[in-house]
């Protein structure tokens, strides 16, 4: 991690035998302490919402009827 112009800039490195879905477990796992370390539900409700908010913007829309053939495709 280096801490650059005010932001926090994070390299993730890994070996081959860890696969995409154990490196999101990793992350959420990070994501979700950090959560916890805000002071009392007020706060971390707060950043629990930042957190949903930044990944709706990023990814598709979990209300959309469309996509959720993306999200749960049929096997």
């Amino acid at each position: 991690m280096t801490h650059t112009d005010g932001n926090f800039r994070f390299n993730v490195f890994t070996s081959e035998e860890i696969e995409p879905h154990m490196l999101r477990a990793i992350l959420a796992g990070g994501v979700a302490l950090s959560i916890k370390a805000e002071q009392g539900p007020e706060k971390q409700g707060k950043a629990m919402k930042e957190v949903i908010d930044y990944l709706t913007s990023e990814f598709i829309s979990t209300r959309s009827f469309e996509n959720a053939k993306f999200i749960y495709p049929e096997k």
